[in-house]
């Protein structure tokens, strides 16, 4: 408890034998020993005590705990999957649709005008195209 390692405790017997004399260290330690014992046995006592009266609160702290733990662990797998099942969907729509919109070019012939200057009025020409389809 108090953490004296054996040179210290000597240092203090030799200090003690000089001060109290050898008639009187005996029983000055004898009584430190029962004083020592004594509250040994109360802190002792203190602790069973508290530790008993909490035994039971600190329990259902620790069950409410484990329970909340084991909803919000459930809830979170429960998302987790969902974003998966999404992502997944997405990710296969999204290749689909590519394939889908995948546009093949088609050629569209230039016709050139012709060099006549009768062509070159401002009145807008329809110009029609041939387009082949080939489904």
């Amino acid at each position: 408890m108090f953490n004296f390692s054996g040179s210290e405790i000597i240092f203090l017997l030799i200090l003690g034998l000089v001060v109290l004399g050898p008639e009187k260290l005996p029983p000055v330690l004898r009584k430190m020993g029962q004083l020592y014992g004594q509250f040994k046995r109360i802190t002792g006592d203190a602790q069973s005590e508290f530790r008993g009266a909490f035994a039971e609160p600190l329990r259902d702290m620790q069950k409410a705990a484990n329970e909340y733990k084991s909803v919000f662990t459930d809830a979170s797998k429960e998302v987790e999957s969902g974003y998966l099942q999404t992502k997944s969907l997405f990710t296969e729509s999204a290749t689909q649709e590519q394939l889908e919109d995948t546009v093949e070019p088609q050629f569209i012939p230039y016709e050139a005008a012709s060099s006549s200057t009768d062509d070159l009025s401002l009145e807008p020409k329809m110009i029609e195209y041939d387009i082949k389809e080939d489904q």
